[in-house]
């Protein structure tokens, strides 16, 4: 997740979000299963638009995402 937060840009996660579900097909992932592989963009993709948005680190968006994700979880 922090991985692909680092090396692609919005457009480019949404694109392989898009490639994974219309062809079955994820360049952005090494992940053979398409539910992992989607999972990790949506992750990524969720992360670099926090960073974005309200100019934190990816620290930052890690930890509150983490928070997020425990919360809806408990």
């Amino acid at each position: 997740m922090k991985d692909l937060a680092t090396r692609y840009s919005v457009s480019e996660l949404e694109q392989c979000a898009s490639d994974l579900e219309t062809k079955g097909v994820c360049t952005c992932s090494s992940k053979t299963d398409p539910s992992e592989a989607m999972s990790d963009v949506l992750q990524a993709l969720e992360l670099v638009n926090m960073m974005a948005e309200k100019g934190i680190t990816q620290q930052e968006a890690v930890r509150e995402f983490s928070k997020r994700v425990r919360a809806v979880l408990s």
